[in-house]
């Protein structure tokens, strides 16, 4: 369903209560920020693993996305040291 047909069917008429929807529903569907998404897909992953990972990072909030990518990051980074 597009916004309009959400916004005709809420029967919402003005700019204001408008642009409220729009940011509801961005919200909404956008579970990944664009700054997590751009880290997630420069990962030295295979698709699959990227797709699990967003998967796991859906149900996060944003700020435990940065802490949980910035960690994974982290602890990659130490085994590559390793080898």
């Amino acid at each position: 369903m597009k916004v309009k047909e959400i916004t005709d069917e809420l029967n919402v008429n003005n700019i204001e209560d408008l642009d409220c929807v729009k940011k509801y529903l961005s919200k909404i569907f956008t579970v990944l920020s664009k700054e997590t998404r751009e880290k997630l897909m420069n990962l030295n992953l295979s698709e699959e693993r990227k797709l699990k990972l967003a998967r796991e990072l859906a149900f996060l909030p944003e700020a435990k996305q940065k802490d949980y990518l910035k960690e994974l990051i982290r602890v990659y980074r130490q085994m590559l040291k390793g080898y």
